[in-house]
């Protein structure tokens, strides 16, 4: 499920939302970032590749990247370009800033070196957002304020999921500055007016850096899943800004009354979960709200073969990404697809969310449904028991 570094610094950089991101590496590295990336949505394709073959690899891939450089700069309508570096101009050695300092372009230009084999996905995404800090300007701070930090444009339902967050932000009386990763140029730019920084899951390594340049406290949070995963969201930023607000008056249990029976048959589920950051907090959305008991938890961080584990233990429902389809097939089991990467089902309607109050009602309607349309789950339960 980790695509090493250059994927994290992919991720982070196309969240930029009106940036070109060029890709200093052959075609295929190019085409797997992108495709990823493309399901979310394909009408949003900002990113280009220097194409490099043998003889780039042979001779270098310079002249290859000062002729995109040039080609993107007249072809899009962007002000700003981000270079990502990849495994092969990092082992051969390209003189990427000389490169870039060679041409006279009318975009801003700002370079990354992201090899694979260098890192993580994360930690691909978090030196993408530290080398991103320098275009930050020092502002006015705006009261009541937040930058939310950790989120990519390839999330799972991220539009929706950000629309919902921005809303219990709104009521709550805070106003939601910068999203970064998933924001214009201009919003991170002025991401540094912010009177608090908000990290979900990923990006600490860019809110210690703000804190120590501008001055901007942070919070860490976990993902808002289901009604608790809200309230603490909620909690935490009111807390730090001295605001009051009652969410527990605002909670409507009656989308889950009308369905009362089926929370009662898939209560004390035995569940594996499986993902990126999110995963920690899917699995305390499960247990806590819906009663199942999670058998085997499995995040990005882990090195040991979550797969055995999880075909070792009872789970009769598996969460995960569209790489764990074959598991579930394997283990006659239905998959909720809630983390990334997800490239066998789409997402296009931006008030369905998974986040906050209102993707606790529709969270919990795609579990369901997911388990009441599976063929073998009867069968497979009774072998169970």
């Amino acid at each position: 499920m980790d695509g090493g570094k250059f994927f994290g610094a992919f991720r982070a950089s196309s969240g930029i939302t009106d940036a070109v991101v060029l890709n200093h590496v052959p075609v295929g590295c190019n085409w797997g970032a992108g495709m990823f990336k493309s399901f979310s949505n394909q009408s949003d394709i900002r990113n280009a590749c220097t194409v490099m073959h043998e003889r780039e690899i042979v001779f270098g891939g310079e002249e290859s990247l000062r002729e995109a450089l040039i080609r993107a700069d007249r072809l899009y309508d962007a002000p700003l370009i981000l270079v990502v570096a990849g495994d092969v101009p990092c082992i051969i050695g390209d003189d990427i800033e000389a490169v870039i300092g060679s041409v006279s372009l009318k975009k801003d230009v700002i370079w990354m070196e992201a090899a694979g084999f260098r890192g993580s996905m994360r930690s691909g995404y978090e030196d993408a957002l530290i080398n991103l800090v320098p275009v930050m300007e020092q502002c006015d701070q705006a009261a009541n304020s937040v930058n939310f930090i950790g989120f990519c444009p390839d999330d799972f339902k991220v539009e929706a999921d950000l629309r919902e967050i921005k809303r219990l932000m709104m009521d709550s009386g805070v106003a939601v500055n910068s999203v970064i990763s998933n924001c214009s140029y201009e919003e991170l730019k002025m991401a540094p007016a912010a009177e608090l920084n908000v990290v979900i899951g990923q990006g600490t390594e860019l809110a210690k850096q703000m804190k120590d340049k501008f001055g901007i406290p942070y919070i860490e949070v976990g993902y808002p899943y289901g009604l608790r995963g809200s309230r603490d969201l909620i909690d935490a930023v009111s807390d730090h800004m001295g605001l009051g607000r009652d969410l527990d008056r605002e909670i409507d249990l009656q989308p889950f009354e009308k369905i009362y029976l089926y929370l009662n048959d898939i209560y004390g589920t035995p569940t594996s979960v499986v993902g990126d950051f999110h995963a920690k907090s899917m699995a305390e959305f499960l247990c806590r709200e819906l009663g199942f008991e999670i058998e085997v938890l499995s995040t990005l961080d882990d090195d040991y073969n979550f797969e055995e584990e999880v075909k070792n233990s009872n789970s009769a429902i598996l969460f995960g990404t569209s790489f764990e389809q074959d598991l579930a097939k394997e283990m006659r089991i239905p998959l909720v697809r809630f983390s990334y990467p997800i490239f066998d089902q789409v997402w296009i309607y931006d008030d369905a969310p998974y986040a906050g109050l209102r993707g606790a009602v529709c969270l919990t309607e795609t579990i369901l449904n997911t388990v009441m349309g599976f063929e073998d789950k009867l069968s497979d339960l009774e072998l169970r028991a």
